[in-house]
């Protein structure tokens, strides 16, 4: 027998089932948010260096940062929605990330337009950045959290999800009402996009429907709650992504 070959019990002539229910979240009990990785869902650019170290992947493709895996496209529900200025220092000044900041932030006020760049005093760029906090579902009917960033040229599709989710209505008690963000699910996929600094691909989005599956919406109510508790923190991207993003 090989050494992974393990043949299950047999329990009084009948093979033992396993009950991945009964002994759920079992070596799980320490961990927390701090102790694991929100995939970022990337598209990749032609300069994107995963399309070099990483099989299959190719610009237009959408990138899971903790899988490693390229998509054309996947079927997210959004869940909650953040905000921010990100502060990066210049690549000439030896880059890296200064720190995240709030739109009403003195930071963010004080700043000045240089060369059609956010400044700050210090001389650091500030990044306008919106984060959707979303489960991506497979086939399967698997869930995953994740983080999609959009930036630059990208706000103006930021601004039209948004959209998209605030008309929504349905249906209630009393009349219509704005069902909550994390209600309808989404296909994102990508198109190239071009001005006359250059050509890149970005986002297109398309509402796929309702949440029909409870357990699903459940899970997307819940991860709304632990990302508006603060439970789960928003993360700067990469500062080669955001670059390789920037057409300005």
């Amino acid at each position: 027998m090989a050494k992974n070959d393990i043949k299950p019990k047999d329990q009084g002539g009948a093979l033992m089932v396993i009950d991945f229910a009964a002994d759920a979240g079992m070596g799980l009990e320490n961990m927390t948010s701090q102790d694991m990785a929100i995939p970022f869902f990337n598209v990749l650019q032609k300069l994107s260096p995963q399309c070099d170290t990483v099989e299959g992947a190719k610009a237009g493709m959408i990138f899971n940062t903790v899988t490693e895996q390229s998509y054309k496209e996947i079927i997210v529900i959004p869940c909650s929605y953040k905000r921010e200025f990100v502060e990066w220092r210049p690549r000439a000044s030896g880059g890296g990330l200064v720190g995240q900041h709030t739109i009403t932030s003195d930071v963010v006020s004080t700043a000045k337009n240089i060369d059609g760049k956010l400044t700050t005093a210090t001389g650091n760029v500030l990044v306008e950045t919106a984060y959707h906090f979303v489960l991506s579902a497979s086939d399967s009917g698997s869930i995953e959290p994740g983080l999609i960033v959009m930036s630059s040229t990208q706000l103006k599709k930021n601004r039209r999800w948004n959209s998209l989710m605030n008309n929504l209505k349905v249906q209630g008690p009393n009349g219509m009402v704005t069902p909550a963000r994390f209600s309808h699910m989404y296909k994102l996929s990508t198109i190239q996009e071009q001005n006359d600094k250059g050509a890149w691909f970005g986002w297109t989005i398309e509402t796929v429907g309702p949440v029909t599956n409870p357990g699903i919406y459940q899970a997307a109510r819940e991860f709304a709650q632990q990302v508006s508790s603060g439970t789960v923190k928003t993360a700067a991207p990469e500062q080669d992504h955001v670059e390789t993003v920037q057409h300005f």
